[in-house]
């Protein structure tokens, strides 16, 4: 068992751990239009949140314009609608964008969120080298789990290492790739198998930045992954012990790397929904406070927490508060921060620690005999293996045999979704032509070059994200 701050960095990054160091305390928000957003943004950081993290609607997931056809009854209602770089301005409305860390929870149309969000920083008056945060960008996890997908894996793959290039070429506080195993696991995969997808991803983002010239050591520091956890709580927070130190093996001894950033395995939980239950709901928080205790055990980074009536609605303001409350209850009124690496010395921990590292060095063996994270994605070999595993998950037990939800807590979720449903998409969308900076996007994408400079151009013309997609779609290769 290795010591905190010190490689392989199983027992934490940082020598101080959470004593110098605590978690970033982060609550996913975005409902609505800008406006509603920027309101609940401001609700938690007054509330006492320490970073921002961004949910969009399924449109703006998409590249849909909120006027398209296939945008109707989805405008606002699982995260919030930005088609223009203005509606995203709007969203910091009266925050400043240097003084707070944002994660975007973004991948399909990442490199446009990407570059609204440069536009919006230069126009606040903010240099977008001094922006912090992460984007999430990571549509390998996408292709296999998620499937908010809108062009081919290659192509993906493509725009996603474009964006990595420029955060790594221009800004340096940026994590332009979150690389998840969460999502598999969402979808039924085992915590081992969670481990080697997360890696597995990060190894395939790196193989193709290293084909464009890039060192490891250039690009491995500014990697995030992102991790979920389940009930069993000693097993979970042992996960991050053993991927922290799979992975620092893996990029000091296959790839080379000699920056120790580069071996630092940086996580941001999130934890499952999958755990919770939509039958008396109350119970959730009981489910996400344990699921917070891994992660902190666990040592990770940053944290959200799912809200108790998420496995119902959009969370609503009290769902909301509670689940920032249960991470400000572990940091204050504990004394989990008190001691460095509190589970260090455990045999129990670490004999977990060991079983789910070399289970996981065993999928990424397999992954690699069959030609890569690429190659088993499209093989369908991985997701079917994904699939047997989601069939023998049980998922909650306690209080969800009958699915009741009494009339108390029937009170309580209509109260909630009154502050949760957002009516859509208020603040009128406007198209603006600029033919000139969208030919000059059409013609990157053709050449084959980054998209990033040609996008922000097109951004800062006002162009909307229908119209960025769209423009890229047509300058595409045609498939047959």
């Amino acid at each position: 068992m290795g010591k905190p701050g010190e490689y392989p960095f199983d027992a934490g990054l940082h020598p101080g751990g959470y004593t110098t160091r605590p978690w970033t305390v982060r609550q996913l928000a975005g409902l609505g239009d800008s406006t509603d957003t920027n309101t609940r943004f401001r609700y938690l950081l007054d509330a006492g949140e320490t970073g921002l993290s961004l949910a969009f609607d399924l449109p703006t997931q998409m590249g849909l314009d909120p006027d398209h056809e296939l945008a109707s009854g989805e405008v606002g209602r699982t995260g919030v609608s930005v088609a223009t770089v203005d509606d995203l301005a709007a969203v910091f409305e009266g925050i400043p964008l240097d003084e707070v860390s944002v994660s975007f929870t973004i991948n399909a149309t990442a490199p446009m969120i990407l570059a609204m969000w440069i536009v919006a920083a230069e126009e606040s008056g903010c240099d977008p080298a001094k922006l912090r945060g992460t984007v999430q960008n990571e549509m390998l996890k996408e292709h296999l789990a998620r499937n908010a997908v809108v062009f081919d894996v290659a192509t993906s793959l493509r725009f996603s290492i474009d964006v990595i290039e420029h955060c790594v070429q221009h800004m340096p506080g940026v994590n332009p790739v979150s690389l998840s195993g969460g999502h598999a696991r969402e979808a039924g995969a085992e915590r081992s198998l969670e481990i080697a997808c997360g890696i597995a991803d990060a190894e395939t983002y790196l193989a193709g930045m290293l084909e464009r010239g890039w060192s490891v050591d250039d690009v491995a520091p500014q990697f995030s992954f992102i991790f979920g956890t389940h009930m069993e709580l000693l097993a979970e927070a042992a996960k991050f012990r053993a991927a922290r130190r799979l992975y620092a093996t893996r990029m000091r001894t296959l790839h080379g790397a000699r920056n120790p950033k580069s071996h630092k395995m940086r996580i941001q939980v999130n934890t499952f929904g999958s755990a919770l239950a939509a039958g008396e709901p109350l119970n959730n928080v009981a489910r996400t406070t344990v699921q917070a205790l891994a992660a902190v055990l666990g040592g990770v980074q940053s944290l959200h927490v799912c809200s108790f009536d998420e496995a119902v609605q959009i969370p609503g303001r009290l769902a909301a508060r509670t689940a920032l409350r249960i991470q400000q209850i572990l940091l204050e009124e504990t004394d989990l921060v008190r001691h460095i690496d509190p589970l260090g010395g455990s045999e129990a921990v670490e004999r977990l620690a060991e079983e789910i590292e070399r289970d996981a060095a065993e999928w990424l063996e397999r992954i690699a005999d069959r030609g890569g994270m690429l190659a088993v994605m499209r093989s369908g070999w991985l997701q079917a293996q994904i699939d047997d595993m989601a069939y023998r998950d049980p998922g909650p037990q306690v209080g969800v045999r009958d699915g009741e939800v009494d009339e108390s807590e029937q009170q309580l979720l209509a109260a909630q979704r009154r502050t949760s449903t957002a009516p859509g998409r208020r603040v009128p969308f406007r198209r603006t032509d600029c033919p000139e900076q969208l030919a000059r996007l059409a013609e990157a994408v053709r050449a084959d070059r980054n998209i990033m400079p040609e996008l922000i151009e097109a951004v800062r013309a006002r162009a909307s994200i229908g119209q960025l997609r769209r423009t890229i779609e047509d300058a595409l290769p045609q498939a047959g």
